[in-house]
């Protein structure tokens, strides 16, 4: 009788982790210490092979009870924090420091290749644990200490959601669902993963798309979980880089109170952080030079933040084949907001091994000093980098350093100088360019121009990473095509974003236009199909009086349909067809609801722009009144 689907799909990625990856399964006797789910024996003889001068030293003063105590502090210590502190920062035992782990080498050193090479990995399937007798289907053991679980099911009569309930159903006051610190539920099709599996809110989908597809013949869709997530490379890097402790956050208006827990990136942020690693370092021992451009196109919901937080990580660890000396010296997250950007700076202050190297430039003259102390990462907007641009070409010790600049937002990046300006690095022949350098710096230029001018000298000691939900033409002109893509689809699919479309109420615009001048049936042709009616239609939608009559019915539905809603705190949004229209708009809702008077009010948000027939500046901050460092979405808040 052949076996059920469910043991044999387990049973493929068991012969799969012994075959490709050379993994030893272990036995259930292995594990020893069944309360805290350690394979003793393999701990300690790693500890033994690796640092056999410490173990000495321990033994000299604990004799036969020096493994003992090894596993005595271990245990006190996976009792105070998560144990992947742990593996990251070592072991003290009785003034003796221990590595649980040995993370992959920063450079070429045989020292740290070697260490790196003797890190154990291994699993145990059908794992039983507990005084029930229950049962996992993996364990992965980092050196003996249990690092990942993996639940999986056949669609034949189950799927990923019942692993997903099995992990919430489970007895989480034992230390297996405390200690590793991923937890994964497949099915042959799609994969979940939580690095707290007590709740099923806490699994999120880890997938490589709308649907995954096997990447060689044979295999299950989920290939890449095995092949790849589940591979030593990545399992190492995710313990050196990827785990992120967030803090407990108190509850505000619109969000309950949030645990102290473990962050780890979904699927397509490592895809990205890693393709670019990779690329950089293979584009650096081709060229010697890190002057690349990459365009990120990760919809709304993709987690844009904290990608840039673990990239920015990333790069800052990347060291020049064969030697100690960083490739990237120092990483610039650039935003376009008047001021430090509220999620960059709290996402940031999650990577607490970053604290060190990490400075906020609040004004101008805090990121002139830092980039005179070199500081290694700088979180900066475009408006404070113009203040430095005579400090960039008077320093000639800066051309010589290789920098990275994490772009949010790049949509804006596309008129002007800029895309001039930072195409001309990677041009073969820069002396043919003009010097966009000679003039001065105008304090009404795009800050992305300014950028774009200073960052021109350095040639090709530039890299650049432009994040973009919305990339249009000129973007992909200026940075290439999207080097990695997380759509909205994916975002709707996974429950990250709403799909609006399907809650618009749409009303049909009526509009009589006036032309006094009837043209020929042949004069119709000298314009493509659509062009003039697009643009009469554009006419249309900012005519003040369409806009009155729009802008009354918009509040009339809000307040019947909408505000009572939330307690009385929902919100609604108006997208314009451009700036100007917008501004429109936002003066006719504000006069009305003055009219009214009106217990709530409304906000305008856009980049800002000189009114193309008034020729008057606007920015966000005055139109809506910000104080001095208010962010519109705090206002909004």
């Amino acid at each position: 009788m052949p076996d059920p689907p469910e043991i044999t799909f387990q049973r493929h990625i068991a012969d799969f982790l012994v075959r490709e990856h050379g993994y030893v399964a272990l036995t259930q006797a292995d594990i020893t210490d069944r309360a805290y789910h350690c394979a003793e024996n393999h701990l300690w003889d790693f500890l033994r092979e690796t640092q056999p001068d410490t173990v000495a030293r321990l033994e000299s003063d604990y004799a036969t009870d020096a493994r003992d105590e090894v596993f005595r502090e271990l245990r006190a210590e996976v009792d105070r924090r998560p144990l992947w502190t742990l593996l990251r920062s070592g072991l003290s035992v009785r003034g003796h420091e221990f590595k649980l782990c040995f993370p992959p080498p920063r450079s070429e050193q045989s020292a740290a290749r070697d260490l790196y090479a003797k890190n154990r990995i291994a699993f145990r399937p059908n794992y039983h644990f507990g005084p029930g007798g229950h049962e996992i289907d993996f364990v992965f053991f980092l050196n003996g200490l249990p690092i990942v679980t993996l639940e999986v099911k056949h669609e034949a009569n189950q799927n990923v959601f019942d692993a997903v309930k099995q992990y919430a159903n489970r007895d989480h006051a034992d230390r297996l669902f405390q200690l590793p610190f991923l937890h994964f539920a497949a099915d042959t099709a799609d994969v979940q993963a939580a690095t707290d599996p007590s709740d099923e809110g806490n699994f999120l989908w880890f997938n490589t798309g709308l649907t995954n597809q096997a990447q060689t013949d044979g295999e299950y869709p989920v290939e890449f979980l095995y092949r790849e997530v589940l591979g030593r490379e990545s399992l190492l890097r995710a313990v050196a880089f990827d785990l992120v402790y967030a803090p407990k956050q108190a509850a505000t208006l619109d969000r309950p109170e949030r645990v102290a827990r473990t962050l780890f990136p979904r699927y397509h942020q490592r895809r990205c952080v890693e393709k670019i690693a990779d690329e950089t370092q293979r584009h650096f021992a081709d060229t010697g030079d890190v002057g690349r451009k990459f365009l990120i196109n990760h919809s709304a919901g993709s987690g844009k933040t904290l990608t840039m937080c673990w990239l920015a990580d990333r790069l800052h660890s990347l060291y020049k084949p064969g030697t100690t000396e960083k490739m990237v010296n120092t990483v610039f997250l650039i935003t376009d907001r008047k001021s430090l950007d509220k999620n960059i700076r709290d996402d940031l202050e999650k990577f607490a091994h970053l604290r060190d190297v990490t400075r906020f430039a609040k004004r101008s003259g805090d990121l002139g000093r830092f980039l005179r102390d070199r500081e290694q990462i700088i979180v900066t907007t475009q408006q404070k980098f113009s203040a430095i641009l005579d400090r960039l070409s008077e320093d000639n010790g800066l051309k010589d350093l290789r920098v990275a600049f994490l772009i949010d937002e790049a949509h804006r990046s596309q008129e002007g100088r800029m895309a001039t300006a930072i195409r001309t690095p990677f041009r073969e022949d820069t002396a043919a360019i003009p010097d966009a350098d000679t003039h001065d710096a105008d304090e009404d230029e795009d800050p992305q121009d300014q950028i774009a001018r200073a960052i021109r000298r350095h040639d090709l000691n530039q890299l650049f990473v432009a994040f973009t939900a919305t990339p249009s033409a000129a973007t992909v002109k200026l940075f290439g095509k999207p080097f990695d893509t997380y759509h909205e689809a994916e975002a709707i699919h996974e429950g990250y974003i709403v799909d609006v479309a399907q809650s618009i109420v749409s009303y049909k615009t009526l509009y009589h236009l006036d032309c006094p001048v009837i043209p020929l049936a042949e004069q119709e042709t000298l314009y493509p199909p659509g062009v003039v009616a697009k643009a009469l239609k554009n006419v249309a939608f900012q005519d003040d009086e369409l806009i009155q009559y729009k802008a009354e019915v918009m509040l009339r539905l809000f307040e019947e349909r909408v505000k009572h809603r939330i307690g009385g705190r929902a919100k609604a949004m108006i997208v314009a067809t451009s700036r100007v229209a917008g501004l429109a708009y936002f003066n006719v809702i504000r006069q009305k609801l003055k009219e009214r008077g009106a217990d709530y009010k409304a906000l305008f948000a856009f980049s800002d722009f000189v009114h193309p027939v008034t020729e008057q500046p606007h920015t966000e901050a005055a139109e809506n009144g910000l104080i001095d460092g208010e962010l519109i979405e705090d206002r909004f808040e």
